[in-house]
């Protein structure tokens, strides 16, 4: 028997090529029948992160919205974005872990819109660490929000869905359910769940007309790892973490998983492997699971040991800064995260998830009554001896005034002792100054490239040198201020800082500081401006802090010059290059904190030894933390003050000082 084998080569080809052919076209087609506009979407964890893009690309395709996460003030902020955008959009604060809150939150819904006819589970946690430092309860809250919730959203919506014999259910699952990465055992263990579960259901509700969409992305930049959770040696964690969440061949970008999770909505796809990465990872894991095992614990040989570190204690990434992270490797994500509302607040998400923790950061713009008052020690009433510790911090420092944190730390008087007790010699360091120094040359240099101040004003040329001095003293004040604080807020989370050894020389006490910094309390500010406790209490609002800074009680004395500024500031830190350079100054300060020597160690057992109410190390612990948030936005707002200043018109000479 003879075969013509070219020509049932090309009758293969053919045939191949036309089963292709129809699968596209069947793809095109299921994709252009469904139409998004006038649909109500439900998302959960859509206040930031891949949920908010999916929300902004719905919102162009004429759907109405609804979106849920814990953080109130975060969905205001979404909702504000996406009204903006022209879309009708319903924000409802809820725990989805709470089957309660869920079936409330969907009526809400209802009520609204009426029936929902998608739904996008969304919201979802991320720890990442080794084994050895997961507890029980890190499983716990990640089935809580990867398994349990997306079941108690698709059981609350299910029967309308059932009645009308039509909807839609897109489950974000990972690619951390279709394969198991190291030390990310919780997050895996509870993706693998979710995606058993919705296979299943896919499986059971097909025939009533409702499709369940599995979607498993691989890494995404949306921002999130600066807000997910890091245990065991954190900073190494974050560290790996960030990195490949970051890289272009590694990772997608929000937009585009967004754009891909939507279409294989509209098409109702059972299920999609997200960046390329992913997919082979997904396809060789079920061609050779155990080679495929074998692989990743060598790759596990590479990552941070278990031991060292901040043990079974959680940090989130914001929080596990060093010197290859934030970076020039992490430009991408830190990009996203300022688009997608995951910069302004610490709930951190994993690959794709929003996370649901809520916590205060420098960037927030809730109002700062939610937060209680920290009583600062007025110099003049505390004892002899904390007099005697400021008048050394400020010789030591060479400042001119007593700080804000360690008025603050005045009110546990040993305690601050202690804390200047470890941290003086290493102050007295030249390296420690030249840290100091390099922090303040590289604002202002990063400044001069970008900042064109918005305001003119008339400010006499003696008023213009006070500010000048004034601002000169912050400005070399706060970089050292900022190390210390990293150094302490390290220090009592658990960890040592700087390297064990001699310390360089000292240097001797600075006995350079100009006059005492007159300052105005909120109580004056009236006498000054009558504007002035309104700008007081929008600093607080707009910086998250529950109290006015030195900085701008200093520069308060001059409304003229200071209330324009202050507006003006607040217009710059929406820009990109503003919060650039925060993490930036953020970056150099934790560089500079591990440089310490010799080793600034203050535990947590041996502060809470020395308290009369041992739960006031919280306290201590909080007011360490804010006050490190803060002092990064006002060492560069100092220098926006400075160059600002440069631009001032004196007045004529009939009205000079």
């Amino acid at each position: 028997m003879n075969v013509n084998y070219p020509n049932l080569l090309i009758f293969t080809l053919v045939i191949i090529g036309i089963l292709w052919s129809s699968l596209l076209l069947d793809r095109w087609w299921r994709e252009r029948i469904y139409e998004l506009n006038g649909k109500t979407v439900l998302i959960t964890g859509g206040s930031r992160g891949l949920g908010l893009v999916i929300a902004r690309q719905l919102i162009q395709a004429g759907a109405r919205l609804a979106i849920c996460a814990r953080d109130a003030s975060e969905l205001e902020r979404s909702r504000t974005e996406l009204e903006q955008r022209g879309g009708e959009v319903l924000a409802v604060p809820c725990d989805v872990t709470d089957k309660t809150q869920v079936e409330q939150m969907v009526q809400q819904v209802r009520d609204r819109f009426g029936a929902i006819d998608i739904l996008i589970n969304n919201a979802g946690v991320d720890v990442v660490g080794p084994m050895d430092v997961m507890t029980l309860e890190d499983y716990d809250d990640a089935m809580k929000l990867h398994f349990w919730a997306p079941l108690y959203t698709t059981y609350a919506v299910l029967p309308q869905m059932r009645d009308r014999h039509q909807g839609r259910i897109v489950n974000i699952s990972s690619i951390g359910g279709k394969v198991v990465f190291p030390h990310m055992l919780p997050y895996c263990a509870s993706k693998f769940a979710l995606t058993g579960l919705s296979e299943g259901m896919r499986t059971e509700l097909a025939n009533e007309g409702i499709s369940v969409t599995t979607v498993c992305p691989g890494f995404i930049r949306t921002g999130a790892p600066e807000n997910v959770i890091f245990k065991g040696q954190h900073r190494k964690e974050y560290a790996w973490f960030t990195i490949s969440d970051s890289l272009p061949l590694l990772s997608m970008s929000a937009e585009a998983v967004a754009k891909k999770t939507i279409a294989a909505l509209k098409r109702g796809d059972a299920e999609i492997i997200l960046s390329l990465p992913a997919q082979i990872a997904a396809r060789f894991h079920g061609l050779f699971p155990g080679l495929n095992t074998n692989l990743l614990t060598l790759v596990n040989w590479f990552l941070p040991a278990a031991s060292g570190g901040i043990g079974t204690e959680r940090a989130l990434g914001k929080d596990s800064h060093s010197f290859l992270s934030p970076s020039w490797l992490t430009y991408l994500s830190n990009r996203a995260a300022r688009r997608n509302n995951t910069i302004t607040v610490a709930d951190g998400n994993g690959a794709g998830d929003q996370q649901v923790v809520p916590q205060p950061t420098p960037q927030t713009t809730t109002a700062a009554t939610d937060k209680s008052e920290i009583q600062l020690i007025q110099p003049s009433q505390a004892t002899p001896e904390i007099q005697a510790c400021f008048k050394d911090i400020q010789d030591t420092l060479g400042i001119p005034w007593v700080p804000g944190n360690w008025r603050g730390y005045a009110m546990y008087p040993d305690v601050m002792q202690l804390f200047w007790q470890r941290l003086k010699r290493a102050m007295q360091t030249e390296a420690f100054l030249e840290d100091a120094i390099a922090i303040s040359e590289h604002v202002y240099r990063d400044i001069n490239d970008w900042y064109q101040p918005g305001y003119q004003i008339e400010v006499g040329q003696a008023q213009r040198r006070h500010i000048q001095q004034e601002l000169n003293a912050f400005i070399f004040g706060n970089p050292q201020l900022l190390i210390q604080q990293v150094a302490l807020s390290r220090s009592l989370a658990g960890e040592v800082i700087g390297q064990d050894g001699s310390a360089d020389s000292p240097r001797a006490p600075n006995a350079n500081r100009h006059h005492q910094i007159q300052l105005i309390d909120e109580q004056s500010a009236q006498e000054i401006s009558a504007e002035m406790p309104r700008v007081y209490q929008d600093i607080k609002q707009t910086l998250g802090v529950p109290i006015v800074n030195s900085d701008y009680q200093a520069l308060a004395r001059w409304p003229a010059f200071f209330l324009p500024a202050w507006e003006d500031i607040k217009l710059w830190r929406e820009r990109p290059e503003y919060q650039l350079l925060v993490q930036d100054v953020v970056q150099k300060a934790e560089e500079a904190a591990s440089r310490l020597s010799p080793a600034v160690w203050v535990g947590e057992r041996e502060v809470r030894d020395i308290l009369d109410t041992p739960d006031d190390f919280e306290q201590i612990q909080q007011m360490v933390q804010m006050f490190k948030d803060i002092l990064p936005e006002l060492i560069v707002q100092n220098a926006l003050f400075h160059f600002g200043l440069r631009g001032v018109q004196p007045v004529t000479i009939g009205n000079r000082e």
